[in-house]
C-alpha cells in the first residue's frame, strides 16, 4: 500500500474538521481493549512523543510522557510498539523502556521481545545507501543548514535549517541525481527527504508484520498514533482494529486516521488515560 499525499495547506476551522478530537474516542477505545482484553497501542517518535526540533540529534522524550508510558507497557493488557524512521538504536536510546516493540527505519528493523529482525532488502541494499550518502554530503556540502543522516538501512536529508533561498530546491535536485539509483527509491516527510530500499515496505507493512507475529492472524485491536504522512500507512492498517490517531492542529483534510490530538502533550494526556483505566 502506498501513503497519500496528506494537504498541509492553511488552517480549517474546527467546525468543519472531518475526524473528531481523541478524547471522543478514549470510552470506544477502553471498552474494545477490555472486550478483547489486550490491545496494541503503536507510536511514532518524532512530533508525536517528542517535540519536532531543528536538528535531529538534539530530539528528546517530551516531559512528563515517561512515567505514562511505563505505567502503560506495565498493563498486561496493552502492548507498546515505537514505530519510528529513526534508527532502532538511536530511537532505544531516546526511549530507554524495556519490554516493548521497537520497528527503527520505517520498519526495516524490529526489535522486542523474541523478536530480531532486519528486512533482507536493507541489507542488500546497504552498498548502494553507503554511495548515495557520501554523493549527497558532497553535493551539499557548501549548502549550510542541510544534513545527510546515514541510518545504517535508509538515510534522511534534512533541510529545515537550510538559510540560502533556493536550498530546498538543491537539495530535492541532489537528492533526484543521488538517491533513486541501485534499487533505493526517495520519500518524503516534514522538511526531510529520505532514501530506502525500493521495495513495499513502510511503517504500515511494519504493523502488519507486528499484529500477524503477535497474534498469527493480525485481529488484534490496535491504535497508531503518529504526527507525518509517512505515519498513513500505518493508520490504514488499523483503521479496523481501532484507528490511527494523527498529531496536528488542525489535522490533514485527508488523513487516513480516526481521529487527531493538537501536539505531543495532548499524546502524553492520553497516554495516561490509557494507562489508568480500571
Amino acid at each position: 500500500m502506498s501513503a497519500p499525499e496528506p494537504d498541509r495547506g492553511g488552517p480549517i476551522e474546527t467546525s468543519e474538521l472531518a475526524i473528531p478530537h481523541a478524547r471522543e474516542l478514549l470510552p470506544g477505545l477502553l471498552a474494545l481493549r477490555r472486550r478483547a482484553g489486550r490491545m496494541l497501542v503503536a507510536l511514532d517518535f518524532d512530533g508525536t512523543l517528542s517535540p519536532i526540533v531543528p536538528r535531529p540529534e538534539d530530539a528528546a522524550l517530551l516531559d512528563g510522557v515517561d512515567a505514562p508510558l511505563r505505567r502503560l507497557a506495565d498493563r498486561d493488557d496493552t502492548i507498546v510498539a515505537i514505530v519510528s524512521g529513526r534508527g532502532l538504536r538511536d530511537v532505544h536510546a531516546r526511549v530507554r523502556l524495556d519490554g516493548v516493540y521497537y520497528a527503527g527505519n520505517h520498519g526495516f528493523e524490529i526489535e522486542g521481545p523474541d523478536l530480531d529482525r532486519v528486512h533482507e532488502a536493507a541489507r542488500a541494499a546497504r552498498p548502494a545507501l553507503e554511495e548515495a550518502a557520501g554523493q549527497i554530503a558532497r553535493a551539499l556540502e557548501d549548502e549550510p543548514g542541510t544534513q545527510v543522516e546515514d541510518k545504517g538501512w535508509t538515510l534522511s536529508i534534512h533541510y529545515r535549517r537550510a538559510e540560502r533561498a533556493g536550498a530546498e530546491e538543491r537539495v530535492r535536485e541532489a537528492v533526484r541525481r543521488h538517491g533513486r539509483a541501485g534499487g533505493l527509491r526517495v520519500t518524503e516527510g516534514k522538511k526531510i527527504l529520505e532514501i530506502r530500499p525500493d521495495v513495499d515496505w513502510h511503517k504500515g507493512a511494519a504493523m502488519r508484520f507486528l499484529l500477524d507475529t503477535l497474534t498469527g492472524d493480525g485481529e488484534l485491536p490496535a491504535i497508531f498514533i503518529g504526527d507525518d504522512r509517512t505515519d498513513e500507512d500505518a493508520f490504514a492498517v488499523v483503521a479496523e482494529l481501532g484507528g490511527g490517531i494523527v498529531v496536528g492542529d488542525p489535522p490533514p483534510a485527508d488523513t487516513r486516521a480516526r481521529a487527531w490530538l493538537s501536539d505531543p502533550d495532548e499524546v502524553a494526556a492520553l497516554i495516561e488515560e490509557l494507562a489508568h483505566d480500571d
